[in-house]
């Protein structure tokens, strides 16, 4: 069952982008589906709320897309943001198959957030390959008891593409709001996204 949105409640909204580092130019992941030479993946998100966002790209079998650290990072409302993070670059020029990127928006300090944060930040420099596997697999199982939504991969109501908090964005570049989802979340709910390169 799809997550209901409500605008009067805070929300979360985010798009993915491909951007060709040769040129700048950016498109909806939805719209591109395929690796190529030059391309990176850019999460864009922003909330009417302050949150935390959890930002994780994954394979159909579960492991991290092309190796991706996932990210965590606190938002403030109405500020639009934009992961990973330098030096973290999510490149995109190998077949990885189908990646579905999830985007979860927590209330601040909330439990899956706290765990989420602490493994997040302990993924960022990988020691092994065995301690990878074992961290992605504790990052599936809070994303799981965080109550993921899978009915809002690449659906959801579309968010207005002018304003968050009351504040209007001149459209610069990417006009990633165009393709942005939208979800709400709560101190018991994470609001949650997940966008898929597959057709």
């Amino acid at each position: 069952m799809s997550q209901s949105f409500d605008k009067r409640k805070p929300y979360g909204r985010a798009a993915i982008g491909v951007m060709n580092t040769a040129n700048q130019d950016e498109e909806a992941f939805q719209s591109i589906g395929t690796p190529g030479r030059n391309k990176k993946v850019v999460a864009h998100f922003d909330a009417t709320a302050k949150c935390e966002v959890l930002v994780a790209a994954f394979t159909k079998s579960g492991q991290l897309a092309n190796g991706w650290p996932p990210q965590f990072v606190d938002v403030a409302a109405g500020r639009e943001m934009e992961l990973p993070r330098a030096p973290i670059a999510w490149k995109w020029e190998k077949d990885a198959g189908t990646i579905d990127v999830y985007i979860l928006f927590f209330a601040p300090g909330s439990k899956d957030g706290v765990e989420l944060r602490t493994l997040v930040a302990a993924m960022q420099n990988p020691k092994s390959e065995a301690v990878t596997k074992l961290q992605v697999n504790k990052l599936h199982e809070l994303i799981g008891r965080a109550k993921v939504d899978k009915g809002a991969s690449d659906r959801g109501a579309k968010a207005d593409s002018t304003e968050v908090g009351g504040v209007l964005r001149m459209v610069v570049g990417f006009p990633w709001r165009d393709s942005a989802r939208s979800v709400n979340f709560s101190a018991d709910k994470t609001g949650a996204l997940i966008f898929s390169n597959s057709k």
